[in-house]
């Protein structure tokens, strides 16, 4: 399996968190998808399917817990993953319908052009199916002219920011907004509770943690990322990966 990412066009790098592709040459795979705060939109490639008929759009909306994924043979995925907060650019649903789902795109844009599909298939290389990806989004957003969600997108950062300690009835002070209603806010736009957004985001700092300090105890690394000690660390490791730490 290879797997690369790409940075967005000018136009998108404020929304789209970054373009993906991954490309299996082999026999069937399977992978562990672990949550890390995005919704995707996903467009899967069989190679080995002349008519194209098993070539799908779909988004994976955003995930509290693992999924097992199956990647076939000679098949080819692009993903488009979207900045926390930013998917109602392209759809007005409520984001929170998505939790942990995966959903054709038809069911979410019912007049979406599926014409795009046979035209990445039939690309010469990787890059002139990111533009073709790149177009695609762009035009979706530029039809449906979705306002921008400043105080949600603000909560996203204050969450990220101060993930160790976290206060939410202080962040809705700070954003002049009860907390009741920020939260209704919150889930319909970014697609979860402020709470679960807070696990995530404190998940894969811990993660990043691990892994870039390998020899670093699990105890430090619990209390460097706010939980209560490595227990608490392990069962939340273990629900978003269905791993222990140590098999991460």
């Amino acid at each position: 399996m290879e797997y690369k990412e790409y940075i967005p066009s000018i136009k998108l790098n404020s929304i789209v968190d970054t373009i993906w592709l991954a490309t299996n040459f082999n026999q069937e795979i399977e992978s562990r998808i672990i949550p890390d705060g995005h919704i995707d939109v996903i467009f899967e490639l069989d190679k080995e399917t002349y008519n194209y008929s098993k070539n799908e759009i779909r988004v994976s909306g955003m995930m509290t817990t693992y999924k097992k994924v199956t990647s076939k043979k000679n098949s080819q995925t692009i993903g488009v993953r979207f900045k926390a907060g930013q998917f109602n650019t392209i759809s007005n649903i409520p984001v929170s319908e998505l939790k942990n789902e995966t959903l054709s795109a038809s069911d979410i844009f019912p007049h979406i052009s599926y014409s795009i599909l046979d035209k990445l298939v039939e690309c010469e290389n990787q890059f002139q199916k990111i533009a073709l990806v790149n177009d695609f989004i762009t035009n979706i957003i530029q039809r449906n002219k979705v306002n921008k969600n400043r105080l949600e997108l603000s909560v996203c950062k204050s969450i990220e920011t101060n993930f160790q300690d976290i206060d939410l009835a202080k962040i809705a002070k700070e954003h002049y907004i009860s907390l009741r209603q920020l939260e209704r806010r919150f889930k319909a736009i970014v697609g979860v509770t402020m709470k679960e957004y807070h696990a995530i985001t404190r998940f894969k700092n811990a993660i990043d943690c691990m892994a870039t300090n390998p020899n670093t105890s699990l105890l430090h690394v619990a209390f460097d990322n706010g939980y209560f000690d490595h227990s608490h660390l392990t069962k939340e490791v273990y629900k978003m990966t269905g791993l222990n730490p140590s098999e991460i």
